[in-house]
């Protein structure tokens, strides 16, 4: 197993991601996607890059914060590089990925929303929160099978909780899969606290 050293891409993309150099990220996402899995980029790249955020951040939140846009627009540049590099091919199955209406964490979402589709499976990820009348196209086919929920904001509780009773009156054969500091609140078929654990309710 290869250790991680300051010369190492993930290493490298993380530290962009932390610094808002998208031009260093770009460059150390290409030289990852040649030596590893999307699901180590995501996970000792990307969400190790937030992790030390969120550590900073508890530490100096009003220093930390003003970097926050930097690293998040960086983050969105890497997520668009890996997603051109996946395989467009016919999906196992379809999700739906989604905030709700008032949710101003995004950024987990669209990283779970990356990985998914590097594993083959169909997703749609509105980029903006959603209503039940968001969906309904989509909870119309066939092809879904799981609704993906990122649940961060205490204030959304209450129209998550409305948002998976209506699923569940449209869609009953649709399961339903939150993550987040709330998600436990919501009444979800499963709770997820890792991208490779909401993968595993997917396979099973």
């Amino acid at each position: 197993m290869e250790s991680q050293s300051k010369n190492d891409p993930l290493a490298r993309l993380s530290d962009a991601i932390l610094s808002g150099d998208k031009v260093s990220a770009i460059n150390a996402t290409n030289e990852a996607l040649q030596r590893y899995s999307i699901d180590d980029i995501l996970n000792k790249g990307v969400l190790a890059a937030w992790a030390t955020f969120v550590s900073l951040y508890e530490k100096d939140p009003v220093g930390t914060l003003k970097t926050w846009d930097a690293a998040y627009f960086t983050t969105r540049r890497v997520l668009n590089l890996i997603e051109s590099s996946i395989s467009v091919r016919d999906p196992l199955f379809s999700v739906i990925v989604a905030t709700v209406r008032g949710e101003g964490h995004t950024l987990m979402r669209d990283i779970i929303a990356t990985y998914l589709r590097s594993k083959n499976i169909g997703v749609h990820c509105p980029k903006i929160g959603i209503t039940i009348d968001d969906i309904k196209e989509e909870l119309s086919k066939k092809s879904l099978k799981f609704l993906v929920l990122s649940c961060i904001d205490p204030d959304t509780e209450e129209t998550l909780k409305s948002t998976v009773a209506l699923v569940r009156q449209l869609r009953p054969d649709v399961k339903i899969i939150a993550g987040g500091p709330i998600a436990g609140k919501i009444g979800a078929d499963a709770v997820a606290s890792k991208m490779s654990e909401v993968y595993a309710i997917l396979k099973h």
